[in-house]
């Protein structure tokens, strides 16, 4: 069975309200849910696993997402990101296909639910809805901005997906000052930072893993469009 650390109505499963495991410190507990956001984006989440089930999970979700064409597994491997926040825990950040699954079953396909329902549910983990990987709770907060010497800019702005850094190229001239950049795509990052090399403002590869409320504070947001927008894969974001 699937528990949940908020729980909701899910057709299919059985969400549990309490964690499964009773080595977790309340005091973690509290962090975890207060990550949890209803934000109608891409899906997040993490799931609490414990450490002699940490292998088996990840394997079984590679497998059970991969297997169903739902996302390469090179793709899920990538995205399953494993951060230790006690000695015998672990958190692993799913992809946002499981974690659709986990927010929602009802809407899933019953096949892909049926897959991750199994994969999660034999290691006894708590699935934690809005959890992301950047986050100063498991020591991967975004540096803060850095001074600059000089006039105050006219304005400033964060750019998401970035590229290469057109939209920072058209507005800097213009006095602007960039806060904040993340780019998924690593050939595009490289670019980016050859033309504006990193320690000014924080940057992020995944916009998904950051807290908007984390973000530093700008007047303008730009966002280039990404491929998947040009594919017709807007799911995939």
């Amino acid at each position: 069975a699937i528990r949940r650390a908020v729980p909701r109505r899910c057709p299919g499963m059985r969400c549990m309200p309490e964690p499964a495991t009773t080595s977790l410190d309340a005091a973690l507990d509290a962090a975890l849910r207060s990550r949890r956001s209803d934000h109608g984006g891409v899906p997040v989440g993490a799931l609490l696993v414990p450490k002699r089930k940490l292998t088996s999970c990840r394997a079984a979700l590679e497998a059970a997402v991969g297997d169903l064409r739902h996302g390469t597994r090179s793709d899920v491997r990538h995205a399953l990101v494993v951060d230790r926040v006690t000695p015998d825990m672990f958190l692993l950040h799913v992809p946002a296909t499981v974690a659709g699954v986990l927010d929602d079953p009802a809407a899933a396909p019953a096949e892909l639910a049926a897959a991750v329902a199994s994969a999660v549910g034999a290691s006894g983990a708590v699935f934690y809805s809005g959890v992301r990987r950047c986050d100063a709770l498991f020591g991967r907060a975004l540096p803060p901005l850095a001074p600059r010497p000089g006039p105050p800019e006219a304005f400033t702005f964060a750019e998401v997906f970035a590229g290469i850094g057109g939209f920072r190229l058209g507005l800097e001239p213009l006095g602007g000052r960039c806060v904040f950049a993340a780019e998924l795509d690593r050939a595009a990052s490289r670019a980016y930072g050859a033309h504006w090399p990193a320690g000014g403002e924080p940057r992020a590869g995944d916009i998904s893993s950051v807290h908007a409320a984390d973000l530093p504070a700008f007047d303008l947001l730009t966002a280039g469009a990404s491929r998947a927008v040009a594919d017709g894969r807007v799911a995939e974001l």
